[in-house]
């Protein structure tokens, strides 16, 4: 049964799957897992409780539209004997490379990696029905259910069963709905052309793209302990600014460096951000769906540039895109973008980009298991920035999950990248300690 035709930023997902996976993969460390059993009645129970678990793509006279399955096939779930701490990570990224096949519900599968003390669930979920803010909401769904079907009683967390929510743009302010968005559109057309021609001209061809679009996505990871974290968090409430454009002025900064050489040039970068807060009649917080914009910057980078001038001025053309319509056009324009990109091959969205969805409501402990940490990877293809990154907040520790290429750089890069922006955030945390002894 067709419920509903994808909006803007589910077709350039969409469109985008047809060129390589588009997936979000959220991988939940855990100790005293869940029973295989109790993992699989909530699967089922959640499941029947969020029609978007129940649901396929399909074509419509040339449109793309969920079609809402009465008996569809269960979430699968593959259990795993779990052999070594970094398992989780070689699975993880054989699913960011496997695609889902989207003429078929579900369109999402799981593995649990089940262990004596120590498991870990990976679950991999389409982008068109879900982002980072949801992805989280669903993992807390999962060990709600898991906690109460352990308990015997597995209904009371499912129980009422939601609607499919509305695509993003109905839920814009009215001025952006209609012949009333020509002028805001051709606007923010003329304004993202002249940015682009001077991107393009100042960065020349120093940024490698790639004829072939095969390429493995591979991940790696860093963590802050809490003391740092809570030092990080302070600086940059201190100097005014989102803990967003720290992250982003940390991975800039280390790109910068190691895939540049330090040249003075123009860089880009991506912030993926939330617009639940913006629309009118906004879903709820636990509705599964994709409301999110891609707020692109562009910045002067040179060797001696002060990280708090980068934090700053990333944080202000952030600022900017989302106090004006930007953050309203941007996720309409997207899939013709997303079209260039694939027909072209000659450009790349970035350099880097970031999904930071800050502090992650999951609880310590649900029953007896506990939540040891939480990774989390968006794909990435080679039409995108060199290095992509997911970030959070989880129970007092900052934890960044970054994704790259091998067409773009080895393992060796990639862990001096990554060990670059671990660095250089613990050093932010901790300057006025240094400055003080």
């Amino acid at each position: 049964m067709l419920i509903r035709e994808l909006g803007g930023f589910e077709q350039t997902w969409a469109l985008m799957d047809e060129f390589v996976p588009v997936l979000f993969v959220g991988v939940l460390h855990l100790s005293d897992g869940p029973a295989p059993d109790a993992l699989r009645r909530a699967l089922d129970a959640l499941q029947s409780a969020l029609p978007l678990l129940r649901v396929s793509i399909t074509d419509n006279n040339g449109s793309q539209y969920f079609a809402l399955s009465d008996n569809p096939r269960p979430i699968p779930l593959d259990i795993v004997k779990r052999t070594s701490a970094e398992q989780w990570r070689e699975i993880a990224e054989i699913e960011l490379n496997t695609a889902i096949d989207t003429a078929v519900e579900p369109l999402v599968r799981c593995k649990y990696l089940n262990g004596a003390r120590k498991s870990d669930l990976v679950i991999t979920v389409h982008h068109t029905i879900i982002d980072s803010r949801s992805g989280t909401m669903l993992i807390h769904r999962i060990l709600e259910l898991c906690d109460e079907s352990g308990s015997g009683n597995s209904e009371g967390a499912a129980a009422g069963e939601q609607t499919i929510a509305s695509p993003m743009e109905a839920l814009f302010p009215r001025r952006l709905t209609g012949m009333r968005r020509i002028f805001p559109v051709a606007a923010f057309l003329a304004r993202q052309a002249a940015l682009e021609v001077r991107y393009r001209i100042r960065l020349g061809n120093r940024q490698v793209t790639h004829a072939e679009t095969a390429s493995r996505c591979r991940t790696l990871s860093i963590e802050l302990p809490r003391e740092d974290t809570a030092k990080l968090v302070r600086r940059s409430r201190n100097h005014g600014m989102p803990l967003n454009s720290l992250l982003h002025a940390a991975m800039l900064q280390s790109v910068a460096k190691r895939r540049y050489g330090s040249q003075s040039l123009l860089m880009r970068g991506i912030s993926f951000a939330d617009m639940r807060p913006y629309l009118e009649s906004p879903p709820e917080a636990e509705a599964l769906g994709v409301y999110i914009s891609m707020l692109p910057y562009t910045v002067e980078m040179a060797p001696e540039i002060d990280f708090w001038w980068l934090a700053g001025e990333i944080g202000q053309q952030i600022y900017l895109a989302t106090k004006h319509d930007d953050k309203f056009i941007a996720p309409q324009m997207s899939k013709y973008l997303v079209r260039m990109l694939i027909a072209r091959h000659s450009m790349r969205l970035g350099m880097i980009a970031l999904s930071y969805v800050g502090p992650v409501a999951l609880h310590e402990t649900y029953g007896r298991t506990k939540v040891d940490g939480l990774s989390g990877f968006v794909s990435n293809n080679v039409l995108g920035p060199e290095l992509a990154a997911f970030g959070a907040l989880l129970h007092g520790r900052l934890k960044m999950d970054f994704l790259y290429h091998e067409r773009d750089m080895g393992a060796a890069e990639a862990s001096e990248i990554a060990e670059d922006v671990r660095t250089t955030l613990v050093s932010v945390a901790n300057e006025k300690d240094q400055v003080a002894t």
